[in-house]
C-alpha cells in the first residue's frame, strides 16, 4: 500500500472531498456470484484520465491497472463493493488512496468512477471564505516546512511565493506577483491565489532558519506540493557536505561540468569520474545547477540535511547545434555589438548568451551559477543585487549606461528573454576601459538588451 507522506491535517480534507457514491451497500445485495466492472480514473485537478492507476477491488481482491484514457476492466469471483486507486501522481499530492464505494441495490454497477477531488472543492476546504479568482490565479501551492535534521517541523516561518504574470501571448511586460503566508504550528503551510499551472518560485526565511529561493515547477494540475526543508542560520546543523556525480542522458560520466549551489558562493567542477563534492554548503532546500559546454544546464531542487548528502545524481542532456542562419543588412551595426564581438572572440570575461539564459526559468539562476558574482536577495524572491567577491557591490552597466545596484534595480525587472548578453569582470581593472571607474575595486556587469545590439544606424 502506498503510504501518504501529506500532513495529517490535509490529509483528512482532501479525502474528504473525493465525490464518491454512498458508502451503504445493500446487505441484501450481496452475492458470491462472479461480477464485472468496467471503470474510469480520472484527475479532476487537471481534468486527465489517471494512465497507470492500480485499481484493487474489494473484497475479492483482484486488481486492474487503467490505461491510457484511465480505463480499467475487473471481474470478481463475487460482488464487488468497494474500488481502491493507487497511483504516483496522487501520492505525490498527499491524496493517498481513491475510494469509490458501490450505490446500494441489485442493480449492476454501472461505469464507476475513482476520481480525485477538482480543484473548486479543495479550495473551499483549504482557502474558504475567500473565493477562488477567475483571473488565472486560482491555483493552490501547499506543502510542510522540515528543520535541517530531517524530523522537526518549523512553525511560525515567514514564506514568499512569486511568480512571472503572463496576461496573454502577445503581453512583453514582466509583472511579478507576490503572496506571502507563514507556517502553522505543525510546520503547514498554504499559498492560496497562485497563478494556475505556471512556474514559480518559494523562499522560507526568517531569524534562525532559511532555505534557498527554489522552484515550485510548472505542473497540469491547478494543486500543487513544495516541501521544503530549512537550515538554521547559525551554529550546529548550519552547514554540511554535498556531492554527487553528473551523467548523461546515456549515463555516462560528464567531466568537468561545474557545479554551483544557491546561496554558495564557490562552486567545482567534476572529476575523471563524474563526481564532485562540496563542503560547507548551507543546509535547507537548495538549487543546484550543473552546466557544460555542448549540454543544457540543469537546475534541481535538493534538500541539503545536516548530515550532508552524497549521493546526488544530475543528469544532463547533449544540446543540439542549430544550422546558422546568416542574414545581411547595409546599414553598419551600433559600436557596442561591434566591441562585444570583440571581447567574444578575444575571450575576455566572462559571458552569458540568450542560449544560456533559456535553460533557467528565472534571470537569477543563471546569475547564480556565474563565478565571481553572486545575487541577494530582498524581501521578495524577484528582487535581488549583484555582489562581487569579498561582498562588495558589484558595478552594473545596462546598454552602456550605468544603472543603481539596488534591489529595485532594472537587472532585477527585466526580462530575461530581452538579454541578449551578459559580460562579467571580477575586477574593474580587467574590464574594458570605458567602463572602468575611479574608487571601484568590485565586480563590473555589463548587461546587454537584444533591441540595443541589433539596432543599426
Amino acid at each position: 500500500m502506498i503510504r501518504s507522506l501529506v500532513p495529517p491535517w490535509v490529509l483528512a480534507v482532501l479525502l474528504s472531498t473525493v465525490f464518491v457514491p454512498s458508502r451503504t451497500a445493500s446487505a441484501q445485495g450481496a452475492t458470491t456470484a462472479a461480477d464485472t466492472i468496467r471503470g474510469l480514473a480520472y484527475d479532476s485537478l487537471s481534468w486527465q484520465p489517471l494512465k497507470g492507476a492500480l485499481i484493487t477491488a474489494e473484497p475479492t481482491g483482484q486488481t486492474a491497472v487503467s490505461d491510457s484514457l484511465g480505463r480499467f476492466f475487473i471481474v470478481g469471483t463475487q460482488r464487488i463493493t468497494r474500488l481502491v486507486a493507487f497511483h504516483d501522481q496522487a501520492d505525490r499530492l498527499g491524496l493517498g488512496d481513491l475510494v469509490a464505494d458501490r450505490p446500494a441495490g441489485d442493480g449492476p454497477w454501472a461505469r464507476p468512477m475513482v476520481t480525485t477531488p477538482g480543484i473548486g472543492t479543495v479550495w473551499q476546504r483549504l482557502c474558504a471564505p475567500a473565493r477562488r479568482p477567475g483571473n488565472g490565479n486560482g491555483g493552490i501551492v501547499f506543502g510542510t516546512l522540515t528543520a535541517a535534521d530531517g524530523n522537526t517541523r518549523v512553525g511560525g516561518l515567514g514564506l514568499v511565493l512569486q511568480w512571472e504574470s503572463v496576461r496573454s501571448l502577445a503581453d512583453t511586460v514582466r509583472r511579478l506577483e507576490t503572496i506571502t503566508t507563514r507556517s502553522d504550528s505543525l510546520g503547514n503551510y498554504v499559498f492560496c491565489g497562485v497563478q494556475d499551472f505556471g512556474p514559480a518560485a518559494v523562499v522560507a526565511s526568517g531569524s534562525q532558519w532559511r532555505s534557498d529561493n527554489v522552484l515550485v515547477p510548472a505542473d497540469a494540475s491547478s494543486l500543487r506540493r513544495m516541501d521544503l526543508m530549512v537550515g538554521p542560520v547559525e551554529g550546529q546543523g548550519a552547514f554540511a557536505t554535498v556531492g554527487g556525480r553528473v551523467l548523461d542522458q546515456n549515463g555516462d560520466y560528464v567531466v568537468g561540468a561545474t557545479i554551483a549551489v544557491g546561496g554558495f558562493a564557490g562552486e567545482i567542477q567534476t572529476g575523471p569520474n563524474g563526481r564532485f563534492t562540496l563542503t560547507n554548503v548551507p543546509t535547507g532546500s537548495r538549487m543546484v545547477t550543473a552546466r557544460r559546454v555542448g549540454y543544457l544546464g540543469d537546475g534541481i531542487k535538493v534538500d541539503v540535511p545536516a548530515a550532508g548528502k552524497t549521493d546526488l545524481v544530475i543528469t544532463l542532456e547533449k544540446s543540439v547545434a542549430l544550422e546558422r542562419v546568416v542574414t545581411r543588412d547595409t546599414r553598419p551595426r551600433n559600436r557596442d555589438a561591434v566591441e562585444l564581438e570583440e571581447r567574444l572572440r578575444a575571450n575576455k570575461g566572462r559571458t552569458l548568451d540568450s542560449t544560456d539564459f533559456a535553460k533557467y526559468r528565472e534571470l537569477r539562476q543563471a546569475l547564480d551559477v556565474v563565478p565571481g558574482v553572486r545575487t541577494q536577495v530582498g524581501r521578495a524572491p524577484g528582487d535581488f543585487i549583484l555582489k562581487g567577491r569579498g561582498d562588495c557591490l558589484a558595478v552594473v552597466w545596462v546598454n552602456g549606461v550605468r544603472e543603481p545596484n539596488d534591489y529595485d534595480n532594472m537587472l532585477s525587472r527585466m526580462p530575461k528573454d530581452a538579454i541578449a548578453a551578459m559580460e562579467f569582470y571580477p575586477s574593474e581593472n580587467v574590464a574594458p576601459a570605458r567602463f572602468q571607474t575611479g574608487g571601484n575595486t568590485c565586480a563590473v556587469v555589463l548587461v546587454w538588451t537584444k533591441a540595443h545590439i541589433n539596432a543599426r544606424r
